[in-house]
């Protein structure tokens, strides 16, 4: 004949009391969703019936699990998390609860019905000893169950954490490649999906890094930013090292600060001008990537502004003819030789002051008889007066001066010399 267990005096009190509480669980669970709202600012400042359902959810789905656990005599191997626990955890990544507030809610509600057993046991076990025994018992499966069920919840917190930025993340780069493309939108819908308010005055801005710099890049992104001021950023990964931002503002914006900004090296900096509504901000963002191609075939750095190379820019549309363009216009001075350099700035100055030596002077801080003597010999290697075509020259120096090696002879034959 088989031995008979027989069960200790303590684990059948505590196994009884929480079968005999099982029947309490909603009315348990009510008054410790309530105490933990209270108790918890993250929660209460949300004032949400949705969440307020979620979160008695979870606790009665975990009060219940513990009673019933400890009522069969199981051991916290059998504990699993509960969808409702899961359900309350998602709704908090959503509302952006912090982790620490879902995890002070287990502890708070671990205090909370650790007093209320307490009190039961204590009128289940009149023997101190077995009381002891019986907490210990109880306590030690209490504290095991917090620990477990915490260790899930915070991996998937993280994991629904990403999952929820992605998706917003995707989010918001298809409705701004929709914006971009024209594609017919609601306004005000894609205001909302994209948390900024296309109804603004809006910069473009275009970031990049090159390919070993990128450490930099995702703070050049805040930085740049943060120097024009204004409301909360659009920012939008458009490659694996380059994003695309835009900041709003109420009133057209001063761009002072960007243009002084200093990215971190080797990262890249372009904008466009102003532009209002949803076709300002279409606008603006085309006029950055401009900027930031003629930054990238003039291998500027820090920031360049397409409003101080919008010339360059729609000379260069047709690179390969603009290259053209400049040595059929510069001949021998298309050379990109140190001298030839020193020409070219001296005529390009001397142009832009209509013809006047003493302006030219003071702009290039060099002596009138250098620029007399500088004009003379570009003249001669240009076989012209530089007034005889102004227009057509000045296009060509300038495309020189900001393009540099992108447009210049490598020609030794084409060398300019003083």
């Amino acid at each position: 004949m088989a031995a008979v267990v027989q069960q200790s005096p303590v684990a059948s009190a505590v196994q009884e009391l929480a079968g005999e509480l099982l029947a309490g669980v909603p009315e348990l669970a009510r008054a410790m969703a309530e105490h933990l709202y209270a108790a918890i600012p993250e929660l209460a400042a949300t004032e949400e019936e949705d969440l307020r359902a979620e979160l008695l959810a979870s606790t009665e789905s975990n009060i219940g699990q513990v009673l019933r656990l400890l009522a069969d005599g199981a051991s916290t191997g059998d504990v699993v998390v509960p969808h409702e626990a899961l359900a309350f955890l998602r709704g908090n990544v959503r509302r952006g609860i912090p982790l620490a507030a879902l995890l002070r809610s287990y502890r708070l509600g671990h205090a909370w019905l650790w007093e209320r057993w307490s009190q039961a046991l204590q009128q289940r076990l009149a023997d101190s000893g077995e009381l002891a025994a019986g907490q210990d018992q109880s306590s030690a499966f209490m504290f095991a169950y917090v620990d477990k069920v915490s260790d899930v919840l915070v991996e998937e917190f993280g994991t629904e954490r990403e999952r929820m930025m992605r998706s917003a993340s995707q989010l918001r780069a298809e409705t701004v490649r929709a914006i971009l493309s024209h594609e017919p939108i609601d306004e005000e819908a894609a205001s909302r999906r994209l948390g900024y308010e296309l109804q603004r005055h809006h910069i473009a801005l275009r970031i990049v890094a090159s390919g070993s710099e990128v450490a930099g890049l995702e703070r050049a992104v805040e930085e740049a930013a943060a120097a024009l001021g204004g409301g909360d950023p659009l920012v939008v990964a458009s490659g694996a090292a380059r994003f695309d931002v835009w900041r709003g503002f109420f009133d057209v914006p001063d761009t002072g600060q960007l243009e002084c900004y200093e990215p971190p090296r080797g990262v890249l900096v372009a904008f466009g001008r102003s532009g209002e509504g949803t076709a300002g901000f279409r606008r603006s963002h085309v006029e950055a990537l401009q900027a930031a191609r003629i930054a990238t075939l003039a291998s500027a750095g820090a920031v360049t502004s397409y409003a101080k190379v919008e010339l360059v820019s729609l000379l260069a549309g047709d690179l390969p003819r603009a290259r053209a363009f400049v040595v059929r216009q510069l001949g021998p001075l298309a050379s990109s030789a140190e001298p030839a350099e020193r020409l070219r700035e001296t005529v390009l100055a001397y142009l832009s002051a209509n013809g006047s030596v003493t302006r030219a002077a003071k702009e290039l801080y060099v002596h009138q008889n250098t620029v007399a003597y500088r004009v003379k010999r570009a003249e001669e290697m240009l076989s012209h007066k530089v007034g005889e075509s102004p227009v057509e020259l000045m296009c060509a120096l300038t495309l020189a001066a900001v393009l540099g090696s992108a447009v210049l002879s490598e020609e030794d034959a084409r060398r300019g010399t003083e």
